[in-house]
């Protein structure tokens, strides 16, 4: 219970620890976000607990989870700080655009989003930093704030929305076919051809099981972990690619694909927009909407 010569407001340059503590469930995570130690997270949520008089979290296994009474306490705080930050934002001084840290694979970058870089930091005024890596976005470093990756779009702790499903059908080069017509290649042909496919051939295996056919790895069998890359080997004619769509939509206008004449289908695999499931700045969700609506352009 508050006394009466407590303070009306809360310590509030603790706040940013308790709610770093709740976005991210845990101490540790907090701080590396913050970019203090577990021990600075920890002594600022037990001063406002002890100002609130009622604990903020529960422990479980190795992180911390609100409880009712702290729940209603981070979701009223953020508000505040939400109206705060509103309102401040007229009498502000920008130093600058808004940085908004975009993680994704190279051939994303290559065939997609390179373009729509100048058009997306000009109209939502941002800069946009590309982080072109392969392996997994972290979100706990404060070090990325949207992702673009393909799966199956569930990654722990994140809020994904589906850019592009993949309907896979069959492309090649037409130096290899040879003066074939591409619809006397029957499925079990293709299978025996060079497959060209990333690391796990999941979308040959499941074209070829669509087709009735067996997928069996070959040694002439070509894997690129870059789908730019693999393109760009189907067009020299090492083999036959599964198209995506729409990276391939210019290879195929150019004639420098064929697509063999067979139902596509869908991969069970899509390309997603991964965000972090807590609420993020403005720029980050404009970003967010400018892409997705681009990429229903795209379609």
């Amino acid at each position: 219970m508050m006394h009466s010569n407590d303070p009306a407001l809360p310590p509030l340059a603790l706040l940013p620890a308790v709610l770093a503590a709740a976005r991210s469930g845990s101490f540790s995570a907090a701080a590396t976000e913050m970019g203090v130690t577990h021990s600075v997270i920890s002594r600022h949520v037990a001063q406002v607990e002890q100002w609130l008089g009622y604990d903020l979290f529960e422990r479980y296994g190795r992180g911390v989870r609100p409880t009712p009474d702290g729940q209603r306490f981070l979701r009223e705080t953020q508000t505040a700080i939400d109206l705060l930050s509103q309102g401040a934002q007229p009498w502000r001084r920008r130093r600058g655009p808004d940085v908004v840290r975009l993680s994704l694979l190279p051939s994303y970058a290559r065939i997609w989003i390179l373009a729509l870089v100048p058009d997306i930091e000009r109209d939502l005024d941002v800069r946009l930093e590309l982080e072109i890596s392969e392996r997994l976005a972290d979100f706990s470093d404060g070090q990325t704030d949207i992702a673009i990756r393909c799966g199956k779009g569930q990654w722990p702790g994140t809020k994904s929305t589906v850019l592009f499903t993949d309907h896979l059908v069959p492309l090649i080069a037409p130096k290899l076919l040879a003066g074939r017509a591409p619809e006397a290649l029957d499925a079990q042909e293709i299978a025996n051809m060079t497959l060209l496919h990333d690391s796990d051939a999941t979308g040959w295996r499941h074209w070829l099981d669509a087709q009735g056919v067996k997928f069996r790895q070959k040694p002439s069998d070509r894997r690129f972990e870059d789908y730019s890359i693999g393109l760009a080997a189907a067009e020299a004619g090492l083999g036959v690619l599964l198209a995506r769509f729409p990276f391939a939509r210019r290879a195929i206008e150019n004639h420098d694909l064929v697509v063999l004449p067979f139902e596509p289908v869908k991969s069970p695999l899509a390309t997603f927009l991964v965000q972090p499931a807590y609420e993020q700045r403005p720029a980050v969700r404009a970003v967010a909407e400018r892409l997705a609506a681009k990429a229903k352009d795209c379609r």
